[in-house]
């Protein structure tokens, strides 16, 4: 029993674990955002992708972004979100897609940035520079060319392929908050209908327990915990979807993004294991 709550609280924990990004991605990417805010047009031209440069607007675009920043640069950057998509396999279609909050003296902007690969360098790493974490997707990584001495690192170059710039409101940011008003009744009972899933859930586990002629109980217990499928909504605006394929445990979900921006999701899943073990239980007593 210890050891399921043990792996439980690391999965938790891992959950909860700041985002990482690959080391070249958001290295590039934060020079990127600086060049854009500083206006230092031959660093912007340098690291544009050849997809965004193609654009006959491109230039619009960025200085339409450089006008959003203060003149002042940040007390502190954060990381909100990364993701590393595609394979090394197939080159055409990887991509680095960053999100980070950046507080000014009197605002604060979330920048979200998608950056593709166009290449490698060689580089002198920095004195007391930490150990590279590798990405999954750098296994065409090259060695260092012929000639050079080992204490050269291949580091990966990228280039932007997209820049947004949202400044984070006072009033945006209540507009997210889980009690912020304009919530319709539809979305109280989808609410309430999350809630209870996991009620119903834990109650019929109580019965399995509670009828010493089902054969079988902790199995059934645990065939109580699961539900099929995953109805979802944002909270925000009311949207709803469904994922038929999933499989959940407890059945209720309710979690938040780190973006200040980022709206709160309510899910819930169909209790089938429950359902399940509720007929179990009848024809138990049926059979008796």
């Amino acid at each position: 029993m210890m050891r399921v709550l043990l792996a439980l609280l690391l999965l938790v924990l891992a959950g909860c674990a700041a985002p990482r990004a690959e080391l070249d991605a958001d290295r590039m990417g934060r020079l990127f955002i600086d060049a854009v805010q500083r206006g230092d047009w031959p660093a912007i031209d340098r690291g544009i992708a050849p997809a965004l440069m193609a654009s006959p607007d491109h230039a619009d675009r960025i200085e339409a972004v450089r006008r959003a920043f203060p003149a002042d640069p940040p007390w502190s950057i954060r990381l909100l979100a990364s993701r590393q998509l595609g394979t090394a396999e197939d080159p055409s279609g990887e991509r680095a897609e960053l999100q980070y909050l950046y507080q000014f003296a009197e605002r604060r902007a979330v920048i979200d940035l998608t950056l593709v690969p166009v290449g490698w360098k060689t580089v002198v790493p920095a004195k007391g520079a930490a150990p590279r974490r590798e990405s999954a997707l750098l296994k065409s990584k090259p060695e260092p060319p012929e000639g050079v001495a080992a204490a050269y690192e291949v580091v990966r170059v990228y280039q932007a392929l997209s820049m947004s710039y949202t400044e984070v409101t006072r009033e945006d940011e209540a507009a997210q908050g889980f009690w912020a008003p304009g919530r319709t009744p539809g979305q109280w009972l989808f609410l309430g209908l999350a809630l209870a899933t996991p009620v119903f859930m834990l109650w019929t586990v109580i019965r399995v327990f509670r009828a010493p002629a089902l054969e079988g109980r902790v199995f059934w217990a645990l065939v109580c915990l699961a539900g099929v499928g995953t109805a979802w909504m944002d909270w925000t605006s009311g949207v709803t979807g469904f994922m038929p394929t999933s499989l959940r445990l407890m059945g209720f979900g309710l979690e938040k993004g780190p973006s200040p921006l980022a709206p709160w999701m309510v899910s819930l899943t169909l209790p089938a294991g429950a359902l399940l073990a509720s007929l179990r239980l009848a024809w138990a007593r049926f059979r008796t």
